[in-house]
């Protein structure tokens, strides 16, 4: 038995290095050598600094949208994502903030949202990081017209995580408002 967890461990430290060391920072943009290129032009409409108030409340975010190596294949093909930045601010104190980091490209990898893909009804699927607890939740964020979009859902994604010895264990709360419509900035 202890030798099978040895071997579980020995191939989880091998897994973990190579994905560390697959992902490079490849600096700007234009020095990206894709072997092709799929543009995602339905990204266009959600690109853009978003905001919403109430009262003292505000959440705001920055959505770009960046070409990339596709994190699905191995072939050196670039696709488009959206990285983005954001702020949330409760009775007027900032609770957590990534917009600082708004000028840095994905392979800095200081980004807070991730989107990958627009449904037909336009809405953008995304990652968000929830920077004041360490949890990572799906975005739905619906396009409404050229200067609103709505935060439908935000939820947890299903099934089992694995967190290795000594790493923290974020909370599973989402602290973020949702069901709100944003406005273009």
């Amino acid at each position: 038995m202890k030798n099978l967890e040895k071997y579980i461990l020995i191939c989880l430290a091998i897994l973990f290095t190579n994905l560390i060391f697959a992902q490079k920072n490849v600096g700007p943009i234009q020095e990206i050598p894709c072997s092709s290129y799929t543009p995602k032009p339905q990204f266009d409409k959600f690109i853009g600094h978003w905001k919403w108030t109430s009262g003292n409340d505000s959440f705001e975010m920055i959505l770009k949208k960046e070409k990339t190596f596709n994190i699905i294949a191995s072939d050196h093909s670039c696709v488009d994502y959206i990285i983005g930045f954001h702020q949330y601010s409760k009775n007027g104190a900032i609770i957590e903030s990534s917009l600082q980091h708004q000028n840095t490209n994905y392979g800095a990898k200081l980004k807070s949202i991730f989107g990958v893909g627009v449904s037909p009804d336009d809405v953008l699927s995304a990652g968000v990081d929830i920077l004041s607890n360490g949890n990572h939740v799906k975005m739905e964020l619906e396009y409404i017209d050229a200067n609103h979009v709505k935060i439908k859902s935000l939820n947890t994604y299903p099934g089992t995580k694995l967190y290795l010895p000594g790493q923290t264990i974020p909370s599973s709360e989402i602290t973020l408002p949702q069901d709100i419509i944003l406005t273009k900035q």
